[in-house]
């Protein structure tokens, strides 16, 4: 019988023969790689070496090996065995003889004392079959007891095959170029907006193409990704005028993409006379000089060109005069210019005259439409209303910082008000006063609007309409989005009751058949019902299956003695000095005055205010982060602060798997038990080992809210931590908040999570932190009559600094 040699040396045989230069990824035939290789080697290892071209051949030639390649790699196999069955022959033959190796076999078949020594009482320790027996079922062996145990025990080392380790390297390395490359192409399209204005670019729209109809219905619309992914499959996009719809889906599911994609008019079928806008969620354009109030209006690009065009054509019909902005003296100068006309028709002038006062009157018709005599003030008001002052609106973007630039952006959409006006989560980046002012904004709004948000009550005031984005569907349903919710369960359950009764009747039906099937006098009904049944299979209903809701739990605390946080007379200011003047600031100009606040494993406390006002402060001084001035601040010694943000997911580093950054985060931790704690958080198998770079974002929210939960915390300090969410996570974390049995503190412009999660508010503003007695009903309409008044004096301000 031939010897089969170890695997690795079958593979090692046939890679020489068949891969070029050893090389896994290429060999001699088109097809063959070292995956080809590995599963030829293994197929011999396991059916033997008894006919190896016989076993092989067929494999070979499906690959378009010819016949001298076949004998070949056989020969080389067989070559292999037969080293192989040298080796063994070479080896000592020995033999152990009542327990003991110290006897030798020789080929002759005598045994031969080796040297060393012998142990005579080596027979005392024989045991008889039937005492061997009884150790076997003493210690569980006899059923395999003690190898499943180890098999248990091992089960985390890694049984992969080397073929699919190969596999998950490639696609590792796929993936890590892939994303490489996405990030080089956002990284280039930054660049390349730099300076400019923070606004996705507007496509000039064709008023000559369509019939000017104001709703937008274009169906068949797919959508693909650059890879291949199917997003959206025969989709409908219904948007009427003067409506406004909440695109509502999770993370990752296309709803920036589908948006992008209208906006450039990559959409067949598209109408193109409509003005089209989107506003992205992140922007990181630095910016230019120019001031925030001309950078938002210098967004219309529609205007602007038409200025230039009003500019071009008065120069010519006036003969070089310079083009006036005063509406009264345009407006006589077009009543002279279209006397003029009607003497040079009379004198049979030239035609080009009337040509050029037609179009002028056109572009004066369109920028009445566009409202250009109103644009400074409209300008001012949009953000007056999204929190800038006076001396912000006037000064330059290079100056702003991330989140006021992306309010740049969201005032340039607002201000061009395209027909189709499409925001991509508007209230990331602002306050929650930013917020209510938005919403009584858009819902005057006199145009569409399209919506992504994971703000519930932002969507329940704005949107009169709702699209679910599943499935690679669109589905639109009537209602803001707790209506929506409402109408998609009750749909889901009349679904379920459909399909129930479809289940009973069948049953029923297959009962009657089994139990008379072999009765001869009831054949006919039997045959009728198996028509039936046939029937309803046909037009069976779809199974329905309801997702489980993803829930997690922060572990509760120990009780710790009183106090666990008291901040007593603290008074604080970054520079208690004013830089320009050299002077002691007055206590009225410091950013906290004489605050005192505390915090117990019962609180529930929500933190109001505007950006600016001093929250976040406020939170760092309770963290030990920033040292009061004056005053003192008083800690639990035993006291754990677990922080929570929106940028909470990126303090991993994406090389890296979740499994390694926890360990990171906390050393001295088994990694077993680490990958257990993060299953609980549904980062489970190869998501748990796989760098964090291939995780979605829901996907990295769940391994910050692991990294919190470990912490066991008593006091947890949520710092807008909704950002980045997609509603699944943000109900997941309200009910563990909820469930939480120690302190918790929450700075959000979420209403949904404030009023889940918070029992009592605190009002920072103009350096005091004040509770407030009314509830968040209350303090709305008191921040959106605040916030008006504040607008017009913004508005008469600026005013007064232009004139």
């Amino acid at each position: 019988m031939t010897t089969t040699p170890p695997e690795e040396e079958l593979r090692s045989a046939l890679a020489s023969i068949l891969l070029k230069d050893g090389n896994d990824d290429e060999g001699v035939i088109d097809g063959i790689d070292g995956d080809i290789v590995s599963y030829l080697a293994g197929m011999l290892h396991e059916s033997g070496l008894d006919d190896v071209e016989e076993s092989m051949g067929p494999f070979l030639e499906g690959y378009g090996c010819d016949d001298d390649l076949i004998k070949t790699c056989s020969d080389a196999v067989m070559q292999c065995a037969e080293d192989a069955g040298n080796e063994n022959g070479n080896q000592s033959h020995t033999t152990v003889i009542n327990g003991s190796s110290n006897y030798a076999q020789a080929a002759d078949g005598a045994v031969k004392l080796k040297q060393g020594i012998v142990s005579m009482s080596s027979g005392l320790t024989d045991h008889s079959e039937a005492e061997m027996d009884a150790n076997r079922y003493m210690w569980g062996q006899d059923n395999k007891i003690a190898a499943m145990t180890n098999q248990a025990r091992d089960a985390h080392d890694s049984t992969v095959s080397s073929k699919d380790k190969r596999k998950a390297r490639k696609e590792l390395e796929a993936s890590r170029k892939e994303y490489e490359v996405r990030m080089a192409m956002l990284e280039a399209e930054e660049e390349g907006g730099a300076g400019k204005a923070s606004v996705s670019n507007m496509v000039i729209p064709d008023y000559r193409s369509g019939r000017n109809e104001r709703d937008i219905h274009v169906r068949n619309v797919s959508l693909s990704l650059d890879n291949g992914t199917l997003l959206l499959d025969d989709g409908e996009l219904k948007f009427s005028h003067r409506r406004r719809y909440g695109l509502v889906g999770k993370n990752g599911v296309g709803k920036t993409t589908l948006l992008k994609a209208i906006a450039a008019f990559e959409v067949e079928q598209m109408p193109r006379h409509h003005r089209i806008l989107h506003v992205r969620q992140e922007i990181r354009a630095a910016g230019g000089d120019i001031s925030v109030l001309k950078a938002v209006m210098d967004a219309d690009v529609e205007r602007n060109a038409l200025m230039e065009e009003e500019k071009t054509l008065l120069q010519r019909l006036e003969g070089g005069e310079a083009a006036s902005g005063d509406v009264a003296s345009v407006k006589a100068k077009l009543d002279k210019l279209k006397a003029q006309s009607k003497d040079n028709a009379n004198d049979g002038g030239d035609t080009s005259f009337d040509a050029d006062l037609k179009r002028l009157d056109e572009v004066y018709e369109r920028l009445q439409i566009l409202g250009s005599d109103s644009a400074e003030s409209r300008a001012s008001t949009i953000l007056s209303g999204l929190q800038f002052t006076p001396s912000m609106q006037s000064g330059p973007t290079s100056a702003l910082s991330g989140g006021w630039r992306m309010r740049v952006a969201l005032a340039a959409a607002l201000f061009i008000e395209p027909d189709l006006l499409m925001l991509d989560e508007p209230t990331n980046h602002l306050d929650l006063e930013a917020v209510l002012w938005l919403e009584s904004y858009l819902q005057s709004y006199r145009h569409t609007i399209i919506v992504v948000s994971h703000d519930r009550s932002f969507l329940n005031e704005v949107c009169t309409d709702t699209i679910e984005f599943a499935k690679r569907k669109l589905t639109y349903y009537k209602g803001d989005y707790d209506t929506y919710v409402k109408t998609s369960d009750e749909m889901v359950k009349n679904s379920m009751r459909v399909y129930q009764a479809y289940q009973d009747k069948r049953a029923h039906m297959m009962e009657f058949i089994n139990k008379f099937r072999a009765s001869a006098a009831r054949a006919k009904l039997v045959q009728s019902r198996v028509k039936m049944v046939e029937k309803m299979d046909l037009e069976a209903p779809v199974p329905v299956s309801v997702e489980a809701m993803w829930r997690f739990s922060i572990p509760n605390p120990a009780p710790l003695g009183r106090p666990i946080i008291s901040i007593d007379d603290v008074w604080f200011d970054y520079a208690a000095v004013d830089e320009a003047s050299g002077a002691k600031k007055t206590k009225e100009e410091w950013i906290l005055q004489q605050v005192n606040f505390g915090v117990d494993l019962d609180s529930r406390i929500g933190i109001l205010g505007p950006n600016g006002a001093g929250k976040s402060t406020l939170l760092n001084l309770i963290m030990d982060k920033l040292v009061p001035n004056r005053g003192s601040i008083s800690r639990n010694g035993n006291l754990r602060i677990g922080h929570f943000t929106q940028h909470s997911a990126d303090k991993f580093d994406l090389q890296l798997s979740a499994v390694e950054n926890m360990l990171n985060l906390f050393e001295g931790t088994d990694a077993l038990v680490m990958r257990s704690f993060l299953g609980k958080f549904q980062i489970q198998g190869t998501d748990a080992t796989k760098p964090m770079m291939m995780l979605s974002g829901g996907q990295k929210s769940r391994v910050a809210f692991s990294s919190l939960a470990y912490q066991k915390p008593h006091v947890i300090i949520m710092d807008e931590p909704t950002n980045h969410l997609d509603m699944e996570s943000i109900d997941a974390l309200v009910e563990a908040v909820k469930d939480f049995r120690g302190g918790l503190i929450v700075v959000s412009h979420d209403q949904h999570f404030i009023t889940n999660t918070c029992g009592e508010l605190w009002v920072v503003g103009e350096g005091s932190v004040v509770r407030y007695r009314g509830d968040f009903n209350a303090y709305k309409k008191e921040t959106l009559e605040r916030t008006a008044k504040r607008v017009a004096d913004s508005v008469k301000s600026l005013s007064s600094i232009n004139n």
